[in-house]
């Protein structure tokens, strides 16, 4: 078996042991792929203006595990990387050799988790009777969260259909204009930066005067701005008094 096959083989085993032992349930996991994630990683949520850049797995020396998910893509794109990261956090990984293609795998993973082969099978015939062929596709990208190319593609993989084109998202997005569906907010960014595990141990370290208000103000301004904001006017006031005092 060549790599490619070879991982993918694997990913789709490991998401069907993972899915009957975390969820064991019969619907699409969607947006909730985002808090397995988190039960796994701590996730860090950046704005960060790059078409190429969608994520990344951290490992700290301190052996904590960290989640990188950029909100520059729309919230479907954004599940799937969610699901992709989740590959490279499993135990599985240490039995798997150094020739392995994790990557190749992790994509298979991604798609084997948000749209599970059984539950997939069953729906796609149900769908494909009611619409034509790409208005079924849009319709289980909507109802799985997941990219439409990530859908097309994952019929091809599970030999549902062989009518498979190769679209990107802008022409999926295109069709779906074509076709008067109304607009989906899994197209569309949900501008966010957040690291709440970040921002906790700020709020601890000042609640023990281990840095001062502004210090953390400044610490804070990417996660957390309103609170940064305050923490800031907190202490221009602090700083007014004491110059009056002085005075």
């Amino acid at each position: 078996m060549d790599r490619k096959l070879q991982a993918e083989f694997t990913a789709e085993v490991f998401a069907a042991d993972f899915l009957e032992e975390k969820i064991n349930a019969t619907f699409f996991i969607g947006p909730y792929i985002e808090r397995i994630l988190a039960d796994k990683a701590k996730v860090i949520y950046q704005y960060v203006e790059d078409p190429n850049y969608y994520g990344a797995a951290i490992k700290h020396v301190s052996g904590h595990q960290f989640i990188a998910l950029n909100t520059f893509h729309p919230l479907r794109t954004r599940y799937f990387t969610a699901a992709h990261e989740l590959w490279h956090l499993l135990e599985f990984n240490q039995i798997l050799d150094q020739d392995f293609d994790h990557e190749r795998a992790a994509d298979r993973f991604a798609a084997a988790v948000m749209l599970p082969k059984a539950l997939t099978k069953d729906i796609w015939p149900k769908l494909s009777k009611l619409y034509k062929y790409k208005e079924a596709i849009i319709h289980l990208a909507d109802m799985s969260s997941m990219p439409y190319e990530a859908v097309s593609r994952r019929l091809e993989e599970l030999d549902i259909t062989t009518k498979v084109k190769k679209m990107d998202e802008q022409e999926w997005l295109l069709e779906r204009e074509q076709l008067g569906l109304p607009e989906s907010p899994l197209d569309q960014p949900k501008k966010l930066n957040l690291f709440v595990d970040y921002v906790n141990a700020i709020e601890e370290a000042l609640s023990e005067h281990r840095i001062d208000p502004l210090a953390a103000s400044n610490k804070l301004s990417r996660y957390s701005p309103e609170k940064a904001e305050m923490l800031q006017s907190q202490s221009i006031k602090e700083m007014h008094e004491a110059q009056k005092n002085e005075a």
